[in-house]
């Protein structure tokens, strides 16, 4: 009897979960995608969101969560290291070959050969743009092209003819003289035009930097030198130098009236449109040379590899792109449409301002590429093309384009070569000799020679129990947030690792790579150039400011806030500060030695003075910290001493000598100690105020002038993301700054004195 009761009980209970089931499922969580984007403007953020929430309400099932960031590449990249990725990715054409080389893409063919997607809506080339071995890995949303921006007030002013399809670069090089305005002084109160991107230029004269298989590198050919011969003869005429143009930009210029002519892209409308209230503005096709040449830009929605809901994604990322999606963002200025229903309509992209907004799209027929979009091109880039222009632009003429032409050349077929020469290494190093487990096994050991050391210690002294039990999570987090990352570096220094693949053993070749890296050994020099200027003069100047803030005088402790105060603001705000300061033809020092008639050089401009620059900022802001351990240290002097001092006739000068300086002595050696380290660790400084600027486009310039070695550390390891590489640099750095420390704690036996009497 109890067990048919037992059953039946069983049966409504199977019967009430199965009721409940399909009321259990449609409650279910949606799913949730993330979509990361670069788009950080907030009209353009408010603008997605209205894609989101329409797409939301067509499939209630799907919750897009939007993240953007400016760094929306790096993101991605760390997040696919650690297995998360964001399921969709805003993306341009030039970051598709890198990433697919490291299969964190997913190929959308499949997803649009089983939807039937109709791909002849869009314009051909956006999508050949983001096709890799021709699988297609972006959705294209829209691109941007080259026009030759130009101020119809200006040209009217100087009698000028406005700009045309049969411009060539000798037309643009003669009006743009015409239109170059100088007052009674010589000074230049409006340019004629800027410098134009050099690979336009030398695209337009069908030149080539990269042989056509993208083996070798042919950029010392008449061509490129024609081409850059041309660009050298606008700067400092037509066009401003880089000191000239220092801290401003294209579209500043422009509106302000200071710039009549200049070659821009589509991005730039938008903010153009705006700020051009004053003035009649149009575009222009780009001047030819022997045929007319643009870039073409494509970005599309990309999915990733990693991403645990593909077909969710992919729906979101076809929405996105139709021309449903496309038309919630109403009229586009800043990129042209990738679908031609869009492009070509008068309502969207084609509707004036400019008048002849056309150019942009018709400049699709003649776009193309001088060197090749591949996973080597960025550092080709930034460690050889552009330090090399650089250097060029900053001699003033002294280093020809042959010459040049002739470095690039040879560094960039040696880069090439060791590039494919490690590629084809590490590609034959056997998966399986991967020793992932002798980290932990290392690890386990230490930890357990730490416990059998604690136990013995312990034993020998019982009444030490509860210190060594109070010490304990100090320990563990010690060893696992402190000694476990460091010992994983040491095992990543030895091995090929890119974040995205398990790292491989590759015994000391990280080691014999770099020190046969010509930019690892300058990012040394410089380094140690920096230190061996910065330290003793932070020192000097700081002790100089203590012995005048020790006197008793009235308002002494205002001035010892106010010169410790740098210590206390932040390191961006003061480099920016610091960047204008420097600005060779409006910065308040080189203002300040013109009224005393001396001509202030070109800072960071110069390579020559880039580096005096870095430091005369870094002693400015590291006077605060040291100057108060002085200030601590003389006020603990006795003052007995120095009535023994004078007693016995000692003057000013050997009281100092012979009494504060040995007193004082434990105080330098901190400071020295503390002030080489930090020399050794500059970052900030130098990303802030070398980064982006009219000389240098990478941080580190002009011409790696200012590169140090944490920031070579930094773009090797998130840049380039070889981790490897990094990880050992930053135990060559630790060896380096603990050698010096150890051989100053040898020294300082000779002259450190820690007795008071």
């Amino acid at each position: 009897m109890r067990l048919d009761n037992l059953k039946h009980a069983l049966r409504i209970f199977l019967f009430s979960i199965l009721a409940f089931l399909p009321a259990y499922q449609s409650t279910a969580a949606p799913v949730k995608i993330r979509y990361l984007t670069w788009e950080t403007s907030y009209e353009q953020i408010a603008l997605v969101k209205k894609i989101i929430a329409a797409f939301e309400a067509r499939h209630p099932n799907i919750k897009v969560q939007l993240e953007a960031t400016t760094n929306a590449a790096r993101i991605f990249l760390t997040d696919a290291a650690s297995g998360a990725p964001p399921d969709v990715m805003y993306i341009t054409n030039e970051f598709i070959p890198p990433l697919v080389e490291k299969k964190v893409l997913y190929p959308l063919d499949e997803f649009i050969k089983n939807d039937n997607v109709d791909m002849s809506i869009f314009i051909p080339q956006t999508v050949s743009l983001l096709n890799v071995e021709k699988k297609l890995y972006a959705f294209p949303i829209h691109f941007s092209t080259d026009a030759l921006f130009y101020n119809k007030t200006l040209f009217d002013r100087s009698s000028v003819p406005y700009p045309d399809e049969s411009w060539t670069w000798t037309d643009y090089k003669k009006y743009a003289g015409k239109l170059t305005i100088r007052n009674q002084s010589g000074r230049v109160e409006t340019f004629g035009t800027l410098s134009p991107d050099w690979l336009l230029v030398i695209g337009s004269n069908k030149g080539r930097v990269i042989s056509e298989d993208g083996m070798r590198c042919v950029a010392d050919n008449p061509e490129v030198r024609q081409s850059l011969a041309f660009i050298n003869s606008l700067s400092g005429n037509e066009a401003p130098t880089a000191a000239q143009s220092m801290d401003t930009n294209d579209m500043q210029m422009f509106a302000n009236g200071k710039l009549a002519m200049f070659i821009g892209r589509t991005w730039q409308l938008p903010q153009i449109s705006k700020t051009m209230k004053d003035y009649q503005w149009d575009i222009a096709p780009v001047p030819k040379g022997k045929i007319r040449f643009c870039y073409m830009a494509v970005g599309g929605n990309c999915i990733a590899s990693g991403s645990r809901h593909k077909e969710e994604a992919w729906k979101f990322v076809q929405f996105y792109c139709s021309s449903e999606g496309q038309k919630l963002l109403g009229i586009q200025k800043n990129c042209i449409p990738a679908l031609e229903e869009l492009a070509n309509s008068k309502d969207y992209f084609l509707s004036p301002p400019p008048e002849n907004a056309k150019v942009f799209l018709d400049a699709v027929e003649y776009s193309g590429i001088v060197v090749p979009i591949t996973e080597w091109n960025v550092e080709f880039s930034s460690r050889i093309w552009w330090p090399n222009l650089e250097k060029m632009k900053a001699s003033k003429g002294t280093l020809t384009p042959a010459i040049v032409l002739q470095t690039i050349e040879r560094e960039g077929n040696q880069f090439l070569e060791r590039f494919r020469a490690e590629k084809k290494i590490f590609e034959e190093i056997n998966a399986n000799a991967n020793p992932t487990s002798f980290l932990l096994y290392f690890m386990v050991i230490l930890i357990g020679i730490g416990l059998l050391v604690l136990i013995f210690f312990a034993r020998a002294n019982r009444q030490y129990w509860e210190g060594y039990l109070f010490i304990s999570p100090w320990l563990l987090g010690f060893i696992l947030f402190a000694l476990g990352p460091m010992l994983a570096s040491l095992y990543l220094s030895f091995c090929n690792y890119d974040l995205l693949s398990p790292p491989k053993w590759t015994g000391l070749r990280n080691l014999s790579q770099l020190f046969s890296d010509p930019l690892f050994l300058r990012s040394l020099w410089n380094t140690l150039y920096y230190s061996a200027f910065t330290v003793p003069l932070s020192l000097f100047f700081s002790l100089l400011l203590a012995l005048m803030l020790n006197l008793k005088i009235r308002g002494c402790n205002f001035f010892r806030a106010v010169y410790y105060l740098p210590a206390l603001a932040s390191g961006v705000a003061i480099s920016l500060m610091w960047r204008w300061i420097f600005n060779p033809e409006q910065g308040l020092l080189n203002s300040f030695l013109a009224f005393w008639g001396i001509k202030g050089p070109d800072w960071l401009t110069s390579p020559t003075w880039a580096m005096p620059a870095i430091i005369i900022m870094s002693v400015w802001g590291a006077l605060g910290g040291p100057m108060l351990i002085y200030l601590a240290g003389l006020q603990n002097i006795p003052e007995q001493l120095y009535e023994a001092a004078a007693i016995d006739g000692a003057n000013r000068f050997h009281r100092f000598y012979h009494v504060t300086m040995p007193m004082l002595s434990p105080s330098i050696f901190f400071n020295l100690i503390m002030a080489i380290i930090g020399s050794f660790q500059v970052f900030t400084n130098v990303f802030v105020m070398t980064s982006n600027t009219a000389a240098s486009i990478e941080p580190g310039g002009p011409a790696n002038a200012t590169m140090v070695y944490v920031l070579y550390l930094y773009q090797t390891g998130f840049r380039y993301l070889t981790m490897g590489k990094a990880s050992a640099m930053a135990w060559i750095l630790f060896m380096i700054i603990m050698a010096i420390t150890f051989w100053n704690y040898r020294m300082s036996r000779r002259w450190v004195h820690y007795e008071q009497v």
